[in-house]
């Protein structure tokens, strides 16, 4: 498990839009425990704190609820202006 790198705060401010918007979010991500990269439109449900680390809990393409960790998104959406 890679350690975990503390996330900027507008990062979780603009997730925090697109769960109160209901926007679809197009990620690139790691998994957790394999490294292996993942990519795809997800519906951003919740930003939850588990173990001193930041997750997003997302629906996935297939309506399935997945959990990606902060710090592994690989293109972190941008500020909302």
């Amino acid at each position: 498990m890679k350690t975990y790198q503390d996330i900027p705060r507008h990062v979780t401010e603009r997730l925090e839009i697109a769960i109160l918007t209901g926007e679809t979010l197009a990620l690139n991500w790691a998994d957790e425990d394999t490294d292996q990269a993942w990519m795809g439109r997800v519906r951003p449900l919740e930003v939850i704190q588990h173990d001193g680390r930041l997750y997003l809990e997302a629906d996935n393409e297939q309506g399935e609820r997945i959990r990606i960790r902060l710090d592994l998104i690989r293109n972190l959406p941008t500020p909302v202006k």
